[in-house]
């Protein structure tokens, strides 16, 4: 964070095929202060990632007998006094690719949601539902992003633009495709920032670390800030 912004990112990984190197390479360019990640791979690559770049690793806990939710939040050390973080499992989704979201409190006046919904149309709205909920009545300090598998317009991203700004509607240019990486044609990957802030510049980074491009954005403080308190989840 500089000053008065704070800057974020989200990236589906890939599980980290690409390599421990290259991904936290790109995370480094980039400077960001938080990053929201899909598909985090294995737990002692994530750990590594966190380790070589100084940040704070939320990652999803052991559930074995059931499969993970590979979602995860990495935080600048030093840019909250205080993180906690837990993990909401949607119902209603495939047990074989289980989806839900990772929710990170910071502070605790900033709360970041990394979300991975799924590719069928009918179990996307039943889970958008359940993460409307985990952000009712919230305060204004909340950042969403993540891989919705969906475009512009279509139920997930307008359910949650109706509720907060799509960062790249409201900073990017052009039109942010982030799938796949090595000849974008969908967007399918988001930032939404809750009214505490407000988008200044977004663009997308990655080049081929991962079949997906990161989005990034640059997000202003804005005065409601003070009154917020943490999303609220069940």
């Amino acid at each position: 964070m500089n000053g008065d912004t704070l800057r974020v990112g989200t990236w589906n990984v890939h599980g980290m095929r690409a390599g421990v190197d290259e991904i936290a390479h790109v995370i480094r360019a980039e400077q960001t202060d938080i990053v929201l990640l899909q598909e985090s791979g294995p737990r002692r690559r994530l750990r590594t990632v966190g380790e070589r770049l100084g940040m704070l690793v939320c990652a999803d806990p052991w559930a074995f007998p059931r499969r993970r939710i590979q979602n995860a939040v990495l935080i600048r050390r030093g840019l909250a006094a205080t993180v906690s973080h837990r993990l909401r499992r949607f119902s209603g989704g495939s047990l074989l690719y289980p989806r839900g979201a990772m929710l990170a409190d910071a502070d605790p006046r900033l709360s970041v949601l990394s979300v991975h919904l799924g590719l069928d149309r009918s179990e996307r709205a039943q889970h958008v539902e359940q993460l409307l909920a985990m952000l009712e009545g919230s305060a204004a300090t909340f950042v969403v992003g993540g891989d919705l598998n969906a475009l512009p317009g279509q139920p997930g991203p307008s359910s949650l633009a109706g509720l907060a700004p799509d960062c790249w509607e409201a900073a990017g240019e052009g039109s942010g495709a982030t799938y796949p990486s090595h000849a974008p044609t969908a967007r399918i990957d988001y930032l939404f920032a809750g009214r505490a802030f407000r988008p200044l510049r977004a663009w997308t980074a990655g080049g081929t670390a991962s079949d997906h491009l990161m989005v990034v954005a640059d997000l202003g403080l804005t005065a409601s800030r003070e009154d917020g308190a943490s999303a609220r989840g069940s």
